[in-house]
This record gives structure tokens, sequence and C-alpha cells, in this order.
């Protein structure tokens, strides 16, 4: 594997060092000092205060100037001219006597009572002739100049203080979706230098464009103990397959054969061809190698195998009585499988035994570039398998591990390898280019879960899902109801009527008596009656109304916090770290991480962990300060038994110059 470094001559090696400080970065965070300027303590003037109190000056001028012409011009000036008058006649009377003293009383009496009502007239005519709005002027320039003094002063005493802070991932885990492959780049050199300045590292790139380029010539500069192993060219010599007892190896291939989608295979095949390996590695001995074990499955096939691999003893045992005929017909889809698998892998490894990794304070398993196949997906299964059994096995603390790629691995197998790195300790990062398939499910299953540049739509919108949505009132509907009403009642009646009597009185009677002593009487009544009556009505009424009403309905709804379009336009280098358990649900954080290395040059970035307001120039009586000095390795990695010289056939880089005295390993 061959590598290009990122820039050449002692300068470039001098800023790329302190990008080795301890603690896993994946960039850094900009935060601008002032935002810890210590707010100014005066308040700013207030127009309607000041003309209140030149109003409150002036009306204390008109009380003063009242009050010496009452109480002082009126009482001292005639009693100064008494004085005065007095002194004159003692004079003309006595003119021996000393009346120096009375004019020396008529004179300050004088000055008193002329004196203090001029200077309390002067400062009435100040007070009315001041104006409130220059006034105000005067009183803000002052108060800006004075402000601006107090920020420069602050500015002075914050000049240490880093306005690029380190981003630390919150927690062991890291994933990390989407991104451009020049990205990938800048955030594994940026990453991964930070890691191997407290720990060992191993980075398992599988995405076939050899992503920790950067990474793996930034530490050939400084002289980190280093090797690089391409797959599948240096299979032998990666210690992937060596280290394993035939039960492990058997797992690890039967896992890594259907490492394919869920429900490809089923449970009784992976079972058999685990059972199958574990006869033929136990037909085979204490001698099993890739090679030996390809050469013992084509002879349980029954094909011709290469000479020199097997004996005549254990061809014999494979090709006859170690699988009985009926059982080799119920295992014969097994072996063709395993056939198919362990050849290629066996052409891989070569026929020499695998070998024992060697100690490397940086490790990377590479993935050659090529078109992906079946082979490739082979060995991403293999190579995590085996990382996972190493992590488990680790009696010590594993190095930190670092998968790119990580698209083409299985969810089963990376949630295996989570776990294990949980339980012991170890940090991991995984890398995915999409976020689709099996990554959809992951999302969310790590402490920390971060965000690149997100091209396709669908993927960005997941994206944005994931990050959150914040809510708020708007405007759903507007109803605007307008009516009138109008209603006139008119009611006329007229009535005549007429009645008429007529009526006359008259009573008469007479009384006689005859000649022969008879009466009679009699009598008549007559009466007469006139009248006459006539009415009329008439009423109206009218009514008019008028009705109207707004009705404006109001819902809640949910935003993204980040558009898709946002993740799909990200620069390549920058990064959106969610902060999620710090904020509140409804307005989820977000921070932005800018991953490229050359940030370090900047005057203001910060090579160490260190927050802002934990810097030394925060504090006023402490002046000191620095970057930290680079931080020498642990030792050698507790995950690898060590040794003394290093394999032969192995492929790493040479060393340009010898390694500085703190990447010795240590005894």
């Amino acid at each position: 594997m061959t590598t290009q470094p990122v820039g050449h001559g002692d300068q470039t090696v001098g800023w790329e060092q302190a990008l080795f400080t301890r603690g896993p970065r994946l960039g850094w965070m900009f935060r601008d000092r002032r935002q810890f300027i210590t707010p100014y303590a005066e308040p700013e003037p207030d127009s309607q205060m000041i003309t209140g109190q030149l109003t409150a000056r002036r009306a204390k001028a008109q009380r003063a100037w009242r009050f010496s012409l009452r109480w002082v011009a009126r009482p001292f000036l005639p009693l100064a001219l008494v004085l005065y008058a007095l002194g004159v006649l003692v004079r003309d009377a006595t003119p021996h006597a000393s009346t120096g003293w009375l004019t020396v009383l008529a004179v300050a009496f004088a000055a008193a009572g002329a004196g203090w009502p001029v200077w309390c007239c002067a400062r009435l005519v100040l007070a009315g002739g001041a104006d409130p709005a220059r006034m105000y002027q005067a009183a803000r320039d002052g108060w800006t100049m004075r402000a601006y003094q107090h920020e420069q002063a602050e500015l002075a005493r914050l000049d240490g203080v880093p306005e690029w802070a380190s981003a630390r991932p919150p927690a062991r885990r890291t994933d990390i979706y989407g991104g451009t492959l020049a990205g990938w780049q800048a955030l594994l050199a940026v990453h991964g230098a930070s890691v191997l300045a407290e720990r060992p590292l191993l980075v398992a790139d599988f995405s076939g464009h050899l992503a920790v380029r950067e990474l793996t010539a930034l530490a050939r500069r400084h002289g980190v103990q280093g090797v690089v192993y391409p797959l599948p060219t240096a299979l032998g010599a990666s210690g992937i397959l060596a280290g394993l007892t035939p039960a492990q190896f058997a797992n690890a291939l039967a896992e890594a054969i259907h490492a394919g989608p869920p429900g490809g295979a089923g449970r009784a095949e992976r079972a058999v061809d685990v059972r199958v390996v574990e006869q033929i590695a136990a037909a085979l001995g204490g001698n099993f190698t890739p090679a030996r074990l390809a050469a013992a499955v084509q002879a349980a096939l029954g094909q011709p195998i290469p000479p020199g691999l097997l004996t005549a003893v254990e061809a014999e045992l494979i090709a006859g009585d170690l699988f009985r005929d009926a059982y080799r017909a119920q295992i014969a889809p097994s072996l063709v499988r395993l056939d198919a698998f362990v050849s290629d892998l066996a052409r891989a490894a070569g026929t020499g035994a695998p070998q024992q990794a060697r100690p490397a304070w940086y490790t990377c398993l590479a993935l050659e570039p090529g078109a992906r196949s079946a082979r490739a997906e082979m060995l991403t299964a293999l190579t995590v398998q085996w990382l996972t059994v190493r992590v488990t096995q680790s009696a010590a603390t594993a190095p930190a591990v670092i998968i790119a790629g990580a698209d083409h691995v299985t969810r089963d197998h990376l949630e295996t390898l989570a776990d294990a790195c949980e339980r012991r300790g170890v940090p991991l990062t995984l890398l995915f280019r999409h976020l689709r398939d099996d990554a959809t499910a992951l999302i969310g299953g790590a402490a920390a879960t971060a965000f690149m540049r997100l091209g396709n739509h669908h993927e960005a919108e997941q994206a944005a899902s994931f990050i959150g949505r914040h809510y708020k009132f708007t405007v759903s509907g507007w109803t605007v109801s307008r009516g009138g009403e109008h209603a006139a009642t008119r009611t006329s009646g007229y009535s005549h009527g007429t009645s008429r009597s007529l009526g006359s009185s008259d009573t008469s009677g007479w009384n006689g008596n005859g000649l022969w002593a008879t009466s009679a009487s009699g009598g008549h009544t007559r009466s007469r009656d006139h009248g006459r009556s006539q009415e009329w009505s008439q009423s109206d009424a009218e009514t008019d109304g008028a009705n109207w009403s707004n009705t404006q309905n109001t819902q809640r709804v949910y935003e993204y916090a980040v558009e898709p379009a946002v993740l799909q336009r990200l620069p390549g280098n920058a990064l959106l770290l969610p902060a999620h358990g710090t904020h509140s649900p409804d307005s989820p954080a977000l921070l932005a991480v800018e991953c490229d290395p050359q940030i370090i040059t900047l005057p203001g970035a910060a090579a160490d962990l260190a927050a802002p307001a934990d810097h030394p120039a925060m504090h006023p009586a402490n002046t000191s300060g620095g970057w930290p000095e680079l931080a020498p390795p642990g030792g050698q990695p507790a995950w690898r038994p060590r040794q003394d010289s290093p394999a032969d056939g192995v492929p790493a880089w040479p060393s340009p110059r010898p390694a500085p005295p703190w990447h010795q390993p240590r005894n």
C-alpha cells in the first residue's frame, strides 16, 4: 500500500505535530471570544432621564434665585447702606473716631447681598439655556467611549483564549453518516492523530478508496510505529488468520460466509458449515491453515488436491471414513459452499502458515481499491469477526477502533462488535458512507451520532428526522363572516264611527172637577237627545341591524431543526453533531464542527481539549498559558503479544527518520 504525504518540509511537520494531542477529537468548533466578555456595568444614558434631570436643575435654580432675592438681597443691601451711613455720621460727629470696621461690614454685606443673587441668576440662565438633546448626545458619546475601552481591555485579557475549540465526542462509540472521500480523509487524519497521542489505534478501511491515506502519511511523517496490511495481498501477514482456534476459525468463517442480508441463510446451514469445518480441522490435527483446509474440502468432494498440502493418511481419512456416504450426501451443499470461499481465501493467504501480526502503535487493515466482490465481502466479514474475538479476549485496555466503510458490514456483526467494545471499554468509531439499509436500522444506537454531507434526498431526510424537529404555533385558518339585518314594520289603522241621538222632554198635566163631583187628571211626557263621536289611530315600526365576526385558527406544527437541503449542501469538511439531552426536546442543539487539519494553524485554534471557560486566560489573575506538550504513548498495544522481531513479509513503511524517544515502547 502506497501513501502520498499531505505536505513536505519541517514547517509542515511542525504544525502537524500539534494534531498529536491527547483526547479524541473530531475537529474544531468556532467560539467567538467576544461571548466571554464581561458586560459593561454602567447603564446606557437615557434621554428621558436627562430631560428630567435638566428640569429638576432648572427648578432648583429658580428656587435658589427667589431665595436669594428674598432672604439675601433684601436684608443685606439695606443693612449695608445703614452701616455705611452710620460710619459717615460717626466720622462727621467725631473726626478722630475709627469707623473703618463699619465700612468693612458695609462692603461685606453689600457684596453678599449683590453677589449671591448674581450667582443664582447666572445658574438660572445656564439651566434655562441648556439643550436636552445636546446633553444626551454628549453623555452617550462619553458612555460609548468608556464601553469601547472596557471591551478593548476585555479582549486584551482574553487574547489567549482559543476561538477554535476542540470538539470531543461525548461517548465511547461514535457513528458518522455521509461524507465525501476528501472529507473522510480529513476527519480520519484529525481524529486518528488525536487518538494515537494516548493509545494504540486499529483502523479497518473497507471503503475501497484508501480513506486512511492522509492518516497513514501523517503517522509516518511523525515517526509513529505503524504498519499497513493491504487486503487481500497481506492477508497471511495481517494476523487475521492466526491466533484462532479451529472452533473460533470455524465460527468466524461461517459468519463470514453467511454475512449476506437477513434471511439469506438459515441457522441450520450456518450450524452445518461450522460442524463440517470443525470435523475437517480435527482430522488435520494441529497443522491447520487455510490452504490445508481448502485441500481437505476438495478431498472431501472427491476432487484432486495440490501436492504437498495433505499427507497420504489425512487425504485417505477425509476422502473415505471421515464422512459416511449418507452424511456426505447431506453436507454436499456445505462442502461446495466451503470450497468456493475457502479456495479463494487460501489463494490470498498463501500456502505458508498464517503469521502473527507484529506489534505496532498504529495498525491499518485496508481493502485494496477495486470493484466490490464476494471475496471482498468475505474479507470484510472475516476481519470484523476476528476483531470482535480479539476485543472480547483482551485482558487489558484494547486500542481504539475505527471502521471506515461500515456500510459493507452487516448489522448483526456491527452490533456484536459494538457490544464487545462497550464491555471492554474500547472507543469505537464507525463511518457510514450512506444512510440506508442496515445503517438506517443502526442509527441512534451510538451515544454520539454525527452527519456529514448526504447528497441523496431520502438519506438527508432520514438524518433530518433523527436530528429532530421543534414546534411552533402557526395560523392554520382564518374565517371572516359578515351579515346584516333590516326589518321594517309599519302599522296604520283608521276607525270612524258616528252615533246620533236626539231627544226632548215635555211634561204637561191637567186636573178638573165637574158639576157632578167627578174628577180627572192626565199628563204627557216627551224627551229628545242628540250625540256624535269620531276616532282614528296610526303606528310605524322600523328595525335596522348589522353583524360581523373574524375567526382565526392556530395549530401546533413541527418543523425540521435542520432542513434536508442543508445536509445535502454541507461543505466537504463540515460535520454536524447533535447534542441531544443538553437542551429541550423541541429545540435540539447542533454543534457545527470543522474537521480540516489545517484549522490547527490558525492563531485562535486550540490544540488541547480545554473548553474556553476553563482556559487560564479566562481568569485575570492567571496569565500563564501555552500549547500542551505532545504526550508519549503508554507502551505496547495490550491486544496482541509482543514480538521482538517483525514477521517476514509484513508490508511496513520505512521510517523516514529515527523515531522520537516518546514513540519507543516501554517494557
